[in-house]
């Protein structure tokens, strides 16, 4: 049973530790800069952006996602 209480307590202290961490520069976790990503959409500089990356599945992704040789 105490081994169980210990365990708890370690994970609770682990995670309470990485919280804080998140808000830290530099921490490791990205965070948005929200006032850039507004100067940016309100200059017109993301719009159609979807086209950069997005494409339609070509027949063999689609073979391949269905598991068909």
């Amino acid at each position: 049973m105490g081994l169980v209480v210990l365990t708890g307590v370690v994970a609770v202290l682990y995670l309470t530790s990485g919280l804080r961490l998140v808000g830290r520069e530099g921490s490791g976790w990205r965070s948005l800069d929200l006032d850039a990503l507004q100067r940016r959409i309100d200059a017109g500089e993301l719009q159609g952006r979807e086209a950069d990356w997005y494409h339609r599945s070509t027949d063999e992704e689609t073979r391949t996602i269905r598991g068909l040789p």
